[in-house]
């Protein structure tokens, strides 16, 4: 047989030693307990480490929603005490606003009776001078018939007609000092500022 033929038949010579390989499996065993008990106890230590942390953020809850509850508390307070200083405010504002109300109710009465016044003196010195010149008109067509008639009548007639000036000039002063009534204690308003 050829050398190569006799060499490839004794590959078990070539082998290394079984016990050689148990070793090494042992070993290599050994190595893999070793690597799974160190990651069991990491696994354990790191959870023991969350359970202690979870603890701690658990005791801390009480404490937090303590402090959350004071800071709405505030917070909530503090818009219920602006949204109370607005409606104080809205109605410090409605107030203002009825007694500006009245105050213009009040002068234009005023104005009202003050105009209606002086219309009622206007419209007694405006008939007065119709009622004296349908009186001069019927006194002149009367003078046109009878000449001494006439001149006796227009006698009469200018002392009505002066008569009446003097009526009109003491309407007139009348109507110019006339009292008005007081003014209320507020101005007008439009002239507030």
């Amino acid at each position: 047989m050829p050398r190569s033929r006799i060499e490839s038949l004794n590959w078990r010579a070539k082998l290394p030693n079984l016990s050689q390989w148990w070793r090494a499996s042992k070993l290599l065993i050994a190595v893999c307990l070793l690597v799974l008990v160190a990651g069991f106890a990491g696994a354990q230590w790191q959870s023991r480490a969350d359970a202690d942390e979870r603890a701690v953020l658990i005791s801390r809850f009480p404490t937090v929603r303590a402090d959350e509850r004071r800071a709405c508390e505030r917070e909530f307070t503090a818009k219920v005490a602006g949204l109370e200083g607005m409606n104080q405010q809205a109605t410090q504002a409605l107030s203002d606003i009825r007694a500006q109300m009245e105050d213009t109710h009040e002068v234009v009465a005023y104005t009202l009776r003050f105009l209606g016044d002086r219309a009622k003196l206007t419209d007694a010195r405006q008939a007065a001078l119709i009622k004296q010149a349908r009186q001069a008109a019927a006194a002149a067509t009367v003078a046109a018939q009878k000449t001494e008639a006439v001149e006796q009548k227009v006698t009469v007639a200018t002392a009505k007609a002066v008569e009446a000036a003097s009526t009109a000039k003491a309407v007139d002063k009348k109507l110019d000092t006339a009292v008005q009534p007081a003014l209320p204690p507020q101005p007008w308003a439009g002239n507030r500022r």
